[in-house]
């Protein structure tokens, strides 16, 4: 009977693993499908992307603190111009934001005071490689 549970779980996991295969390779793809979900873990002064070449569409942002002061975040890129999580992230905490990505060059960033220059920003692609509008970039300008 042991072995018929370790046979079912093991099967478990396979299908499972295989269902979040399909689902990263649709989001690298850029097929203009839903999005979906990215995780960005905030700590001092890093933020950290769960991924970095999105799909275009509905997107949510599921930002989490995971450092010792309060954040925030900013996102702006092709459509959106600065456009921020509701309020501050305390210390544990997390919050989300839906939005919706255009093919290009996005830049997050924390909007605390000083965050940005202490290095916490990165940048990310929306669609594929080569349907990037001319003039999108992440410069440094680009973050508040």
């Amino acid at each position: 009977m042991k072995l018929s549970r370790a046979v079912v779980l093991v099967s478990m996991l396979v299908v499972a693993a295989a269902g979040f295969g399909l689902a990263g390779v649709a989001a690298l793809a850029g097929t203009g499908a839903s999005a979906g979900r990215v995780t960005v873990t905030e700590v001092e002064y890093k933020l950290t992307l769960s991924s970095t070449h999105l799909a275009t569409g509905k997107t949510t942002f599921v930002v989490m603190n995971k450092g010792k002061v309060a954040h925030s975040l900013s996102i702006s890129g092709p459509g959106l111009k600065k456009r921020l999580i509701a309020g501050t992230l305390m210390p544990g905490t997390s919050r989300s934001v839906t939005v919706s990505l255009r093919a290009g060059s996005y830049a997050l960033w924390c909007p605390q005071p000083g965050h940005a220059a202490l290095g916490m920003k990165t940048s990310f692609i929306a669609g594929s490689a080569n349907s990037a509008p001319a003039g999108t970039s992440t410069s440094k300008s680009a973050w508040g």
